[in-house]
């Protein structure tokens, strides 16, 4: 048996932060590689090519990140690129116990519910991508800057990142300019009724605006007969409420309006809820009732827009628009998914 060779490299940064870290290995003789960043142990097959290739999020505390691979009968050879996300975030602050909705008094049960507490994505519950796996385009295809590839989800210290970076990547046969993550429950939780909550730290531009186009949602199986619930989209800067669905496929405000309330919501940890419930959806950000879209009635103002009662899955993703500023690197992080009926 051949000897394992290795090669260790280190890589300085500016200044302590969190990094996506890819690295691409060749080693033509080898059938496959150990790969090691910091403390963090990989196993990869080569392609036929005899190169492999893997991307991971890790949190810098110092000026160094060392990268070391090793395979037997070849010197491996490193290429390796980092990007800075983001500064170190603070911990997690206290959140309660999932009993109960926040600002949302009632009798609840609750159905769903990830903490994201484990090292990594619970595939009993989510899927990467839009409709199959690997990377991914959205529905809009050569109309969005950014694919969305597995390696840009990653779920670590009691949260899920998607991580939008300014790497180019090939999906759908064209190169975009940017990459980033999508997870969704599709095929794996759906629901019909019921009050779904978010604790998010949305991503911020340098200006304190929300970046790019973060969503957090529901979506049928039907477009739009089906209906889509987004609880908080990023828009040009804002995060807004809105319904789409049979009768308007375009979409209405919560309450009836633009559906985007005053306020920060980028930058820090907030919740964002909707209660779906035959009829009416109600939108809540932090525990306040920012509006709500009813079938019929005026109880949500003067505009009505038909609530459909198909089940529906949840989706989040961080997009990007070409009619819009992109930020990258940026990154939405999600500490809780919850799901609760009556």
């Amino acid at each position: 048996m051949a000897a394992r060779e290795s090669v260790e490299i280190t890589k300085s940064v500016a200044k302590p932060g969190v990094y996506l870290v890819h690295v691409l290995i060749w080693a033509p003789l080898a059938r496959s590689i150990h790969v090691r960043v910091n403390h963090i142990l990989r196993r990869h097959q080569l392609l036929s090519s005899g190169s492999a290739s893997t991307s991971l999020k890790l949190s810098v505390k110092g000026h160094t990140i060392a990268i070391g691979a090793s395979a037997r009968g070849a010197t491996p050879t490193l290429k390796v690129t980092l990007t800075y996300l983001h500064a170190l975030a603070p911990p997690l602050a206290p959140a309660d116990d999932g009993s109960m909705p926040t600002g949302v008094p009632g009798t609840w049960h609750l159905i769903f519910s990830d903490d994201f507490n484990g090292t990594s994505l619970n595939t009993k519950y989510w899927s990467t991508g839009w409709f199959g796996s690997g990377t991914t385009v959205d529905p809009g295809g050569d109309n969005v800057p950014e694919c969305d590839a597995p390696g840009n989800v990653v779920e670590a210290n009691g949260e899920l990142d998607l991580s939008f970076t300014d790497q180019s990547s090939v999906c759908d046969g064209s190169t975009h300019p940017y990459t980033s993550g999508i997870v969704t429950t599709n095929g794996k939780f759906s629901f019909t009724d019921g009050l779904i909550e978010f604790r998010a730290w949305l991503p911020t531009t340098s200006s304190g605006q929300v970046a790019d186009w973060p969503d957090l949602w529901l979506d049928g199986q039907s477009w739009p007969a089906d209906g889509e619930v987004d609880v908080a989209e990023g828009l040009g800067g804002t995060l807004c409420a809105h319904y789409h669905g049979p009768s308007n496929s375009v979409g209405v405000g919560a309450g009836g309006g633009t559906g985007c309330p005053a306020g920060t919501f980028a930058g820090a940890w907030h919740t964002f809820a909707a209660d779906w419930e035959p009829g009416i959806v109600t939108y809540y950000y932090d525990g306040q009732d920012i509006g709500c879209l009813e079938t019929s009635g005026t109880a949500c103002g003067n505009t009505n827009t038909t609530i459909a009662g198909a089940p529906m899955y949840i989706i989040l993703s961080l997009g990007s628009s070409y009619a819009n500023q992109i930020t990258a690197p940026a990154t939405l992080r999600i500490a809780y998914v919850r799901v609760w009926q009556h």
